[in-house]
């Protein structure tokens, strides 16, 4: 749990400090303002764009997780159930 919160917090700060050194490369740039601006629209919907198909990424992998987890649950039970019944078998057929 605590590596996942590091490694967001890792992906938030490298997308923080993209972002503020893109912004202000352009703004030391020598071009005009249309121009400054229309750059650093196109590099904060690259951001945007990169953090979006990250964070897919990241909930993809979250969902084959649970899912494979899941699974191990369910045949963990099924095996308790069919334990429990061969036992509650053996006690019953020793009573009768």
């Amino acid at each position: 749990m605590e590596a996942r919160k590091e490694k967001l917090n890792g992906v938030l700060l490298f997308a923080a400090g993209s972002l503020i050194g893109a912004g202000v490369a352009l703004l030391f740039a020598p071009q005009s303002g249309r121009r400054t601006r229309r750059d650093i629209r196109h590099a904060v919907d690259s951001l945007v764009d990169d953090i979006s198909e990250r964070t897919h990424e990241g909930m993809d992998r979250g969902r084959e997780w649970t899912e494979n987890t899941t699974q191990g649950v369910i045949q963990a039970l099924n095996s308790g159930k069919d334990y429990i019944r061969k036992e509650l078998e053996k006690v019953m057929s020793r009573g009768a």
